[in-house]
Formats: structure tokens, C-alpha cells, sequence
């Protein structure tokens, strides 16, 4: 079974981000790993995993696993796994070793809002995190209070947009029948492509590999490039956006919206794949 990975803090923004993993663990029929920071001090006791009579095997749980397991056991047509493991940081082999050794699908983080003082943290958070892990990185900011995606737009050139990061995008969407943007801007010193050319990228490279009715391209002028937090939060009415890990207009993308426009647009969840 593929597993969600939750990064637990121990903050109010790891367990914000852990409750709407549990929802979308049940609705994928995933199972949901806790990785959870530095050990408690409170100990939990199962009195049914006796040793012996005067013995009782001891399990350490955070507080926040303690509150999966009540809200797990709610859900009656699908009871998502969830398990916790200790992790020494987020930094390292320990979590590269955790990714694969549970089949993870995709790691998820909470954070707190994107203020622009936090810019430099949320770049190195997320450029740390991607070095570490070979599955994408959901980073889910405190505010957000939705637990369904509806408009996902990813931000690339058609001429480079990855055939498996669509498709895991498609996948995604399925779950809520949500509409799938391509979003096309230009890359750096390449020549733009005209509409007729970008569709028959689409349907020639995309459209027919792809199993998904809901998915569609936007092309962005390359003078809206300035504007494309608005084009992506404002416009599209975005509630994931969806990146490649330094790929193309990740960079200037993430320093408009920490650093400008966050004060301007709701955040909303990003997906950050590694490469």
C-alpha cells in the first residue's frame, strides 16, 4: 500500500497539515506515516500487549497521533493505516530511507503563513526537503482551510512539461473530478510558440497519454510574466499550484509570492516535485 508522509513538528502547523492528510489518505485508500520530530516525554500504554503479568510493552506517542487514531476510527467505508515513526530530523538519509522504505507517495508539510520576512526560511525549507526525498512535497500553509482541490495549475513550458508529473497531477485530480491547468510560460531564451504548435504539443504529447477528461492549457504572454501570482492565484482561481524543484520560473515564481504578493492573495498549497 502507498503511504502519505506527514513531517510532525509538534507545531499547530504540522497538525493542521496532518488532519487534512488523513482526509486524503481515506479518500486515495492510502495509508498514513507520521514521522514524527524529536521523542515525547508521555508514554501511552496498551494493557492488551503484555509481556508478561507484570510487564506492559510501552509505546511512544505524540499527541498528535493520538488524535489521528480517534479521528481515524470515525471513517466507516475506508479506515486509512496510520502509523508513527521517529525521525532524528528532516534532514539526511534517515528521511531519504523512510520514503522508500514505506512506499511513500508524496510528503506533506505544514507552514506557517508565507510571510515576507519567512521567505528565506520557506525557500530553505523546501529546497532542503527536495534535496532529501525522490516523491513530491505538498507544502500546506496554516491558513488554508479547505480539504479538497478543485483548479490544480501546474506552471511549466509545454516543451518540457514532464508526461509522469502530469500524470500523477491528473491522478490527484480524479479524486475530486477537479480541472487541471497546464499553465505555459516561455522559458528563458527560447522563442515563443504559437497556440496552433502549443496545441499540438498538448494533444500529441499530453492529451493522448494521458487518462484524464479535465485537463487543459493556458498560455501565459510573455508579458503577464510579471503577473503570474495573479494569473495563477487570482485568474485561475487556484487552490494548488504545482511546480518543478528549480525548474524554469519556480524561483521567480516563489520570491513574487513570499516576498510581494502573499499580502495580496490568500496562500494556497503548493506540490513541488524534485526534479
Amino acid at each position: 500500500m502507498k503511504n502519505l508522509l506527514v513531517l510532525n513538528d509538534h507545531s499547530p502547523q504540522a497538525e493542521h497539515a496532518a488532519l487534512f492528510a488523513l482526509d486524503l489518505a481515506k479518500k486515495m485508500h492510502m495509508g498514513l506515516v507520521l514521522a514524527s520530530i524529536s521523542p515525547q516525554t508521555g508514554a501511552v500504554y496498551y494493557p492488551n500487549q503484555q509481556l508478561t503479568s507484570h510487564e506492559t510493552l510501552e509505546k511512544h506517542r505524540s499527541d498528535l497521533m493520538g488524535s489521528l487514531l480517534l479521528l481515524e476510527k470515525r471513517y466507516t467505508d475506508f479506515n486509512p493505516v496510520v502509523q508513527e515513526v521517529e525521525l532524528t530530523d528532516f534532514t539526511g538519509e534517515e528521511l531519504l530511507r523512510l520514503t522508500t522504505d514505506h512506499n511513500v507517495y508524496m510528503v506533506i508539510k505544514g507552514m506557517d503563513e508565507f510571510l515576507p520576512a519567512a521567505l528565506l526560511n520557506v525557500n530553505l525549507a523546501i529546497n532542503m526537503l527536495l534535496s532529501e526525498i525522490k516523491c513530491p512535497l505538498l507544502i500546506v500553509p496554516s491558513s488554508w482551510e479547505f480539504n479538497e482541490f478543485r483548479d490544480l495549475v501546474y506552471l511549466t513550458d509545454l516543451r518540457f512539461c514532464g508526461l509522469k508529473t502530469v500524470s500523477f497531477i491528473a491522478d490527484l485530480a480524479r479524486e475530486w473530478n477537479a480541472n487541471v491547468t497546464i499553465a505555459h510560460t516561455t522559458v528563458s531564451g527560447l522563442p515563443e510558440i504559437e497556440a496552433e504548435e502549443a496545441n499540438a504539443i498538448f494533444r500529441d504529447e499530453i492529451d493522448h497519454h494521458v487518462n484524464y477528461h479535465n485537463i487543459s492549457i493556458n498560455m501565459l504572454k510573455k508579458e503577464d510574466i510579471s503577473e503570474t501570482v495573479q494569473s495563477m492565484v487570482k485568474d485561475f482561481n487556484a487552490d494548488l499550484l504545482v511546480f518543478v524543484n528549480q525548474h524554469f520560473h519556480f524561483n521567480t515564481f516563489t520570491k513574487q509570492y513570499f516576498k510581494d504578493k502573499c499580502t495580496l492573495y490568500k496562500p494556497v498549497p503548493m506540490l513541488i516535485f524534485p526534479y
